[in-house]
Protein backbone atom coordinates (compact mmCIF):
# COMPACT_ATOMS: atom_id res chain seq x y z
CA UNK A 1 0.00 0.00 0.00
CA UNK A 2 1.33 3.41 -0.71
CA UNK A 3 0.59 6.63 1.21
CA UNK A 4 1.15 10.21 -0.27
CA UNK A 5 4.25 11.79 0.57
CA UNK A 6 1.60 14.93 0.60
CA UNK A 7 0.30 13.64 3.67
CA UNK A 8 3.57 13.44 5.66
CA UNK A 9 6.71 14.24 6.34
CA UNK A 10 8.97 13.78 3.04
CA UNK A 11 12.13 13.61 4.56
CA UNK A 12 10.99 10.75 6.78
CA UNK A 13 10.57 8.25 3.86
CA UNK A 14 14.41 8.26 3.66
CA UNK A 15 15.86 5.26 4.76
CA UNK A 16 19.19 3.38 4.26
CA UNK A 17 20.03 2.21 1.06
CA UNK A 18 22.37 -0.85 -0.31
CA UNK A 19 23.73 -1.32 -3.68
CA UNK A 20 22.84 -4.92 -4.96
CA UNK A 21 24.24 -5.13 -8.55
CA UNK A 22 25.57 -2.67 -11.78
CA UNK A 23 23.09 -2.61 -14.01
CA UNK A 24 25.48 0.19 -16.14
CA UNK A 25 28.48 1.73 -15.58
CA UNK A 26 30.61 4.67 -18.17
CA UNK A 27 33.32 6.17 -17.24
CA UNK A 28 33.10 7.65 -20.62
CA UNK A 29 37.28 6.68 -20.93
CA UNK A 30 36.51 5.36 -24.60
CA UNK A 31 33.81 6.30 -27.49
CA UNK A 32 31.12 4.47 -26.05
CA UNK A 33 28.56 6.44 -28.37
CA UNK A 34 27.30 3.56 -30.14
CA UNK A 35 25.60 2.68 -26.50
CA UNK A 36 23.45 6.13 -26.46
CA UNK A 37 20.50 7.36 -28.62
CA UNK A 38 20.92 10.66 -29.76
CA UNK A 39 17.26 12.46 -29.30
CA UNK A 40 17.02 16.49 -30.49
CA UNK A 41 14.61 18.46 -30.37
CA UNK A 42 13.71 19.24 -33.73
CA UNK A 43 16.56 21.97 -34.11
CA UNK A 44 19.15 20.14 -33.88
CA UNK A 45 22.53 22.24 -33.11
CA UNK A 46 25.18 22.16 -31.09
CA UNK A 47 27.56 19.28 -30.28
CA UNK A 48 27.48 15.32 -28.19
CA UNK A 49 31.58 14.43 -27.80
CA UNK A 50 31.98 11.30 -26.40
CA UNK A 51 35.33 10.31 -24.47
CA UNK A 52 36.32 13.96 -24.29
CA UNK A 53 39.85 14.62 -22.22
CA UNK A 54 38.27 17.68 -20.40
CA UNK A 55 41.31 17.90 -17.86
CA UNK A 56 42.79 19.14 -20.87
CA UNK A 57 40.56 21.74 -21.43
CA UNK A 58 41.22 22.82 -18.14
CA UNK A 59 38.50 21.06 -16.17
CA UNK A 60 40.04 19.45 -12.61
CA UNK A 61 38.87 16.15 -12.60
CA UNK A 62 35.43 14.45 -11.74
CA UNK A 63 35.24 13.50 -7.91
CA UNK A 64 34.76 10.02 -8.31
CA UNK A 65 37.03 9.69 -11.37
CA UNK A 66 40.24 7.50 -10.79
CA UNK A 67 44.15 9.45 -11.94
CA UNK A 68 44.15 10.03 -15.33
CA UNK A 69 40.67 8.61 -15.66
CA UNK A 70 40.30 12.03 -18.10
CA UNK A 71 37.04 11.48 -20.16
CA UNK A 72 33.90 12.17 -20.26
CA UNK A 73 30.61 13.46 -22.14
CA UNK A 74 30.62 16.64 -23.57
CA UNK A 75 27.52 18.54 -24.87
CA UNK A 76 26.79 21.73 -26.41
CA UNK A 77 23.56 23.13 -27.26
CA UNK A 78 22.47 26.73 -29.44
CA UNK A 79 26.03 27.05 -30.96
CA UNK A 80 25.22 28.70 -33.96
CA UNK A 81 21.39 28.92 -34.40
CA UNK A 82 20.35 31.29 -31.91
CA UNK A 83 17.64 29.41 -30.89
CA UNK A 84 16.08 27.19 -28.01
CA UNK A 85 18.17 24.16 -28.48
CA UNK A 86 18.03 20.49 -26.73
CA UNK A 87 19.97 17.17 -26.61
CA UNK A 88 18.65 14.39 -24.86
CA UNK A 89 21.59 11.38 -24.49
CA UNK A 90 19.54 8.24 -23.77
CA UNK A 91 21.76 5.26 -22.33
CA UNK A 92 20.33 2.09 -24.29
CA UNK A 93 20.27 -0.14 -21.29
CA UNK A 94 16.82 -0.84 -20.24
CA UNK A 95 16.62 -0.27 -16.59
CA UNK A 96 13.82 -2.03 -14.55
CA UNK A 97 14.09 -3.33 -10.77
CA UNK A 98 11.79 -2.63 -7.54
CA UNK A 99 14.72 -0.05 -6.43
CA UNK A 100 17.72 1.62 -8.08
CA UNK A 101 20.06 4.51 -8.14
CA UNK A 102 21.68 6.46 -10.69
CA UNK A 103 24.63 8.85 -10.30
CA UNK A 104 27.03 10.96 -12.25
CA UNK A 105 29.16 13.76 -12.00
CA UNK A 106 28.15 16.83 -13.68
CA UNK A 107 30.18 20.04 -14.86
CA UNK A 108 28.49 23.26 -15.83
CA UNK A 109 30.87 25.59 -17.81
CA UNK A 110 30.13 29.15 -18.33
CA UNK A 111 32.88 32.07 -18.19
CA UNK A 112 31.91 35.50 -16.69
CA UNK A 113 29.43 36.57 -13.78
CA UNK A 114 26.72 35.04 -15.68
CA UNK A 115 26.27 32.43 -18.97
CA UNK A 116 23.44 32.09 -21.23
CA UNK A 117 21.34 29.99 -18.72
CA UNK A 118 21.47 26.89 -20.12
CA UNK A 119 19.64 23.60 -18.11
CA UNK A 120 22.00 20.48 -17.04
CA UNK A 121 19.01 17.72 -17.32
CA UNK A 122 19.19 13.78 -15.78
CA UNK A 123 16.51 11.25 -15.99
CA UNK A 124 15.07 8.15 -15.65
CA UNK A 125 12.62 6.14 -16.89
CA UNK A 126 12.73 7.23 -20.49
CA UNK A 127 11.34 6.28 -23.50
CA UNK A 128 13.89 6.54 -25.85
CA UNK A 129 12.73 9.13 -28.21
CA UNK A 130 11.05 11.99 -26.28
CA UNK A 131 13.50 15.15 -26.34
CA UNK A 132 13.52 16.94 -22.80
CA UNK A 133 13.08 19.89 -22.14
CA UNK A 134 12.09 21.90 -19.05
CA UNK A 135 9.60 24.95 -18.43
CA UNK A 136 9.70 26.09 -22.22
CA UNK A 137 6.68 24.59 -22.11
CA UNK A 138 7.74 21.02 -20.38
CA UNK A 139 8.11 17.74 -22.51
CA UNK A 140 9.76 14.74 -22.35
CA UNK A 141 9.21 11.34 -20.74
CA UNK A 142 10.00 9.29 -17.68
CA UNK A 143 11.33 11.71 -14.58
CA UNK A 144 14.20 14.22 -14.74
CA UNK A 145 15.75 17.10 -13.15
CA UNK A 146 17.08 20.42 -14.45
CA UNK A 147 19.39 23.24 -13.22
CA UNK A 148 21.37 26.07 -13.98
CA UNK A 149 24.92 26.48 -13.49
CA UNK A 150 24.77 30.31 -13.43
CA UNK A 151 21.68 31.00 -11.24
CA UNK A 152 20.08 32.87 -14.47
CA UNK A 153 16.67 32.41 -14.49
CA UNK A 154 13.82 32.29 -11.83
CA UNK A 155 13.28 28.74 -12.12
CA UNK A 156 16.96 27.32 -11.54
CA UNK A 157 15.88 24.19 -10.34
CA UNK A 158 13.07 22.13 -11.41
CA UNK A 159 11.52 18.30 -12.09
CA UNK A 160 9.56 16.65 -14.16
CA UNK A 161 7.18 13.46 -13.95
CA UNK A 162 5.49 12.00 -16.25
CA UNK A 163 1.18 12.76 -16.10
CA UNK A 164 1.36 9.38 -16.79
CA UNK A 165 2.73 8.75 -13.21
CA UNK A 166 0.53 11.37 -11.68
CA UNK A 167 -2.19 10.84 -9.27
CA UNK A 168 -5.67 11.29 -9.33
CA UNK A 169 -5.11 13.27 -5.80
CA UNK A 170 -2.09 14.56 -6.83
CA UNK A 171 -2.29 15.54 -10.62
CA UNK A 172 0.35 17.73 -10.72
CA UNK A 173 2.64 16.41 -13.64
CA UNK A 174 5.20 18.06 -16.32
CA UNK A 175 6.90 21.06 -14.59
CA UNK A 176 6.14 20.60 -10.82
CA UNK A 177 5.46 24.15 -9.66
CA UNK A 178 7.79 25.08 -7.04
CA UNK A 179 5.19 25.07 -4.01
CA UNK A 180 4.61 21.41 -4.50
CA UNK A 181 5.79 19.47 -1.48
CA UNK A 182 8.16 17.76 -3.26
CA UNK A 183 10.62 20.87 -3.30
CA UNK A 184 10.11 20.29 0.78
CA UNK A 185 10.24 23.69 0.90
CA UNK A 186 13.26 24.71 -0.88
CA UNK A 187 11.62 26.55 -3.78
CA UNK A 188 13.33 26.89 -7.22
CA UNK A 189 15.39 29.99 -7.20
CA UNK A 190 18.87 30.01 -6.61
CA UNK A 191 19.10 32.45 -4.02
CA UNK A 192 17.15 30.04 -1.62
CA UNK A 193 18.88 29.56 1.39
CA UNK A 194 18.60 25.95 1.04
CA UNK A 195 20.32 26.52 -2.72
CA UNK A 196 22.98 29.41 -1.04
CA UNK A 197 24.28 27.11 1.79
CA UNK A 198 24.32 23.60 -0.83
CA UNK A 199 26.79 25.71 -3.51
CA UNK A 200 28.61 28.54 -1.89
CA UNK A 201 30.95 30.79 -3.81
CA UNK A 202 33.30 30.11 -4.08
CA UNK A 203 34.03 27.59 -5.09
CA UNK A 204 31.19 27.88 -7.30
CA UNK A 205 31.04 30.90 -9.56
CA UNK A 206 27.69 32.31 -8.74
CA UNK A 207 26.66 31.07 -5.27
CA UNK A 208 23.34 28.95 -5.56
CA UNK A 209 23.98 27.32 -8.75
CA UNK A 210 26.90 24.37 -9.20
CA UNK A 211 28.51 26.74 -12.09
CA UNK A 212 32.20 25.72 -12.83
CA UNK A 213 32.31 22.89 -9.83
CA UNK A 214 31.56 19.07 -9.90
CA UNK A 215 28.50 18.20 -8.25
CA UNK A 216 27.28 14.60 -8.10
CA UNK A 217 23.84 14.32 -8.77
CA UNK A 218 21.90 10.93 -7.40
CA UNK A 219 18.38 10.00 -8.59
CA UNK A 220 16.87 7.18 -6.12
CA UNK A 221 13.56 5.46 -7.64
CA UNK A 222 11.45 3.18 -5.42
CA UNK A 223 9.04 1.69 -7.31
CA UNK A 224 7.92 -0.64 -4.47
CA UNK A 225 6.84 2.20 -2.13
CA UNK A 226 6.31 4.68 -5.48
CA UNK A 227 8.57 7.12 -4.25
CA UNK A 228 11.68 9.53 -6.08
CA UNK A 229 14.21 11.19 -4.42
CA UNK A 230 16.94 13.57 -5.93
CA UNK A 231 19.93 15.01 -4.35
CA UNK A 232 22.60 16.69 -5.30
CA UNK A 233 26.35 15.82 -3.05
CA UNK A 234 24.23 13.64 -0.61
CA UNK A 235 22.17 16.12 0.03
CA UNK A 236 18.50 15.50 -0.36
CA UNK A 237 16.95 17.91 -2.30
CA UNK A 238 13.52 16.68 -3.82
CA UNK A 239 11.44 13.50 -2.68
CA UNK A 240 7.78 12.89 -4.26
CA UNK A 241 6.15 10.16 -4.99
CA UNK A 242 4.46 8.94 -8.22
CA UNK A 243 1.84 6.07 -9.95
CA UNK A 244 2.90 3.25 -11.52
CA UNK A 245 6.53 2.42 -12.06
CA UNK A 246 9.62 4.42 -13.09
CA UNK A 247 11.46 1.67 -15.33
CA UNK A 248 13.04 2.66 -18.82
CA UNK A 249 16.06 4.42 -19.90
CA UNK A 250 18.64 6.79 -18.30
CA UNK A 251 19.33 10.05 -19.94
CA UNK A 252 21.63 12.55 -19.46
CA UNK A 253 21.10 16.21 -21.59
CA UNK A 254 21.51 19.74 -21.98
CA UNK A 255 19.17 22.31 -22.70
CA UNK A 256 19.26 26.23 -23.72
CA UNK A 257 15.42 28.09 -23.37
CA UNK A 258 16.71 31.04 -24.78
CA UNK A 259 17.70 32.66 -28.01
CA UNK A 260 21.25 34.39 -27.37
CA UNK A 261 23.85 32.06 -28.64
CA UNK A 262 26.12 30.10 -26.09
CA UNK A 263 29.73 30.18 -27.45
CA UNK A 264 32.58 28.03 -26.75
CA UNK A 265 33.09 28.54 -22.92
CA UNK A 266 29.48 27.03 -22.29
CA UNK A 267 28.82 23.67 -21.82
CA UNK A 268 28.01 20.29 -19.59
CA UNK A 269 30.32 17.84 -18.50
CA UNK A 270 29.44 13.93 -17.78
CA UNK A 271 31.66 11.34 -16.30
CA UNK A 272 31.17 8.15 -13.96
CA UNK A 273 27.96 7.47 -14.99
CA UNK A 274 26.71 4.58 -12.80
CA UNK A 275 23.09 3.12 -12.39
CA UNK A 276 23.11 0.21 -9.63
CA UNK A 277 19.93 -1.98 -8.29
CA UNK A 278 19.58 -1.64 -4.37
CA UNK A 279 17.83 -3.98 -1.72
CA UNK A 280 14.51 -4.23 -1.10
CA UNK A 281 13.00 -4.11 2.41
CA UNK A 282 11.71 -7.24 3.23
CA UNK A 283 9.52 -8.49 6.59
CA UNK A 284 6.93 -7.22 9.00
CA UNK A 285 7.41 -5.58 11.74
CA UNK A 286 5.72 -6.66 15.18
CA UNK A 287 5.55 -6.66 18.93
CA UNK A 288 6.49 -3.45 21.06
CA UNK A 289 9.92 -2.37 22.14
CA UNK A 290 10.54 -0.73 24.85
CA UNK A 291 12.16 2.88 24.67
CA UNK A 292 15.86 2.86 25.29
CA UNK A 293 18.23 5.74 26.60
CA UNK A 294 17.71 7.64 23.55
CA UNK A 295 14.19 8.35 24.25
CA UNK A 296 13.38 5.87 21.47
CA UNK A 297 12.93 2.57 20.74
CA UNK A 298 15.13 0.21 19.06
CA UNK A 299 14.17 -1.18 15.55
CA UNK A 300 14.73 -3.72 12.72
CA UNK A 301 14.65 -3.93 9.70
CA UNK A 302 15.62 -6.41 6.80
CA UNK A 303 16.84 -5.10 3.46
CA UNK A 304 16.98 -8.14 0.62
CA UNK A 305 15.41 -10.86 -0.61
CA UNK A 306 12.65 -13.49 1.24
CA UNK A 307 13.78 -15.74 -2.02
CA UNK A 308 15.65 -18.39 0.21
CA UNK A 309 18.32 -19.83 -2.91
CA UNK A 310 19.33 -15.97 -3.15
CA UNK A 311 20.68 -16.18 0.23
CA UNK A 312 20.65 -12.15 0.74
CA UNK A 313 19.66 -10.74 3.67
CA UNK A 314 21.00 -7.79 6.01
CA UNK A 315 19.46 -7.29 9.10
CA UNK A 316 19.62 -3.50 10.16
CA UNK A 317 19.41 -2.24 14.36
CA UNK A 318 18.51 1.28 14.48
CA UNK A 319 17.68 3.84 17.55
CA UNK A 320 20.17 2.44 19.58
CA UNK A 321 22.45 4.03 22.25
CA UNK A 322 25.33 4.99 21.00
CA UNK A 323 28.33 3.30 21.47
CA UNK A 324 26.57 0.19 22.28
CA UNK A 325 27.33 -3.45 21.83
CA UNK A 326 24.80 -5.84 20.49
CA UNK A 327 24.10 -9.07 18.25
CA UNK A 328 20.51 -10.44 16.71
CA UNK A 329 18.86 -13.23 17.65
CA UNK A 330 16.27 -15.58 16.16
CA UNK A 331 13.58 -17.93 16.25
CA UNK A 332 10.76 -19.40 14.42
CA UNK A 333 8.26 -18.72 17.51
CA UNK A 334 7.12 -14.77 18.35
CA UNK A 335 6.66 -14.14 21.73
CA UNK A 336 6.32 -11.58 24.74
CA UNK A 337 8.50 -11.75 27.68
CA UNK A 338 8.87 -7.89 29.82
CA UNK A 339 11.94 -7.64 31.33
CA UNK A 340 13.94 -10.89 31.11
CA UNK A 341 16.75 -11.38 32.83
CA UNK A 342 16.75 -8.16 34.26
CA UNK A 343 16.80 -6.32 30.83
CA UNK A 344 14.94 -3.36 30.38
CA UNK A 345 13.08 -4.17 27.51
CA UNK A 346 10.73 -6.75 25.78
CA UNK A 347 11.90 -10.04 23.86
CA UNK A 348 9.80 -10.52 21.16
CA UNK A 349 10.74 -14.01 20.75
CA UNK A 350 10.45 -17.38 22.00
CA UNK A 351 10.71 -21.02 21.57
CA UNK A 352 14.33 -22.18 20.59
CA UNK A 353 16.06 -18.56 19.87
CA UNK A 354 19.49 -18.59 18.01
CA UNK A 355 22.04 -15.56 18.99
CA UNK A 356 24.13 -14.12 16.10
CA UNK A 357 27.21 -14.41 18.55
CA UNK A 358 29.69 -16.02 16.44
CA UNK A 359 32.75 -14.18 14.53
CA UNK A 360 32.34 -10.92 13.75
CA UNK A 361 28.99 -11.31 14.64
CA UNK A 362 28.68 -9.19 18.11
CA UNK A 363 28.61 -5.64 16.76
CA UNK A 364 28.70 -1.73 17.66
CA UNK A 365 26.34 0.98 16.97
CA UNK A 366 29.08 3.59 16.95
CA UNK A 367 28.48 7.27 16.55
CA UNK A 368 25.38 6.83 14.10
CA UNK A 369 23.02 4.54 16.77
CA UNK A 370 23.04 1.50 14.50
CA UNK A 371 24.49 -1.41 12.81
CA UNK A 372 23.39 -4.06 10.30
CA UNK A 373 24.42 -7.83 9.34
CA UNK A 374 24.75 -9.53 5.63
CA UNK A 375 22.66 -12.98 7.15
CA UNK A 376 24.20 -16.27 5.93
CA UNK A 377 20.54 -18.10 5.48
CA UNK A 378 22.79 -21.56 5.36
CA UNK A 379 24.37 -20.83 9.02
CA UNK A 380 21.39 -20.11 10.77
CA UNK A 381 21.92 -20.33 14.99
CA UNK A 382 19.67 -22.45 16.84
CA UNK A 383 20.71 -23.53 20.45
CA UNK A 384 21.57 -27.61 19.26
CA UNK A 385 23.94 -25.57 16.26
CA UNK A 386 23.21 -24.24 13.04
CA UNK A 387 20.48 -24.94 10.16
CA UNK A 388 19.50 -23.81 7.22
CA UNK A 389 15.98 -21.88 6.34
CA UNK A 390 13.87 -23.43 4.37
CA UNK A 391 11.60 -22.20 1.36
CA UNK A 392 8.34 -21.69 3.53
CA UNK A 393 9.14 -21.35 6.43
CA UNK A 394 9.02 -18.02 8.50
CA UNK A 395 11.57 -16.78 10.68
CA UNK A 396 11.58 -14.29 13.41
CA UNK A 397 14.45 -11.54 14.48
CA UNK A 398 15.03 -9.40 16.85
CA UNK A 399 17.72 -7.29 18.37
CA UNK A 400 19.51 -7.36 22.01
CA UNK A 401 21.91 -4.12 22.73
CA UNK A 402 23.45 -2.96 25.89
CA UNK A 403 22.06 0.18 27.42
CA UNK A 404 22.40 2.49 30.57
CA UNK A 405 19.58 3.94 32.60
CA UNK A 406 20.05 6.13 35.37
CA UNK A 407 24.01 5.50 35.32
CA UNK A 408 23.36 1.46 35.54
CA UNK A 409 24.26 -0.73 33.04
CA UNK A 410 20.81 -2.60 31.91
CA UNK A 411 19.97 -4.01 28.48
CA UNK A 412 17.19 -3.58 25.78
CA UNK A 413 15.62 -5.37 22.85
CA UNK A 414 14.68 -3.54 19.77
CA UNK A 415 10.99 -4.72 18.26
CA UNK A 416 10.82 -8.16 15.93
CA UNK A 417 10.31 -8.27 12.24
CA UNK A 418 9.01 -11.92 10.59
CA UNK A 419 10.06 -12.66 7.48
CA UNK A 420 8.32 -15.53 5.34
CA UNK A 421 10.89 -17.07 3.09
CA UNK A 422 9.82 -18.47 -0.33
Amino acid sequence: MRILLSTISAAAIVGPSMAQSVVLSDSFETNSSANYTLVDDGTPDGSQTFAFDYVAAGVPLAPRSAAGDVGGLKLTVNDTAGSSDAWTVYNNTPVSAERYKLTVDVWMNFVGSSGTTEYAQIGVAGDGVSSNTILSPSAGSGSYIAFTGDGGSVTDYSWFRDCNNAFPTDPECATMPNSHYSYMGHGANASGSFYQALFPSPPSTISGSPGNIWTTVEIEVDNFAGVITYSFDGQLTYQSDFSGSFDGLVSLGLFDRFSSLSGPTNFAIYDNLVVETLLTPIGTNFCTAAVNSTGNAGAISALGSDIVADNNVILTSSSLPLNAFGFFLTSQAQGFTQNPGGSSGNLCLSGSIGRYVGAGQILSSGTAGEFSLPLDLNSTPQPTGLVSVQAGETWNFTCWHRDAVGGSATSNFTDGLEVQFQ
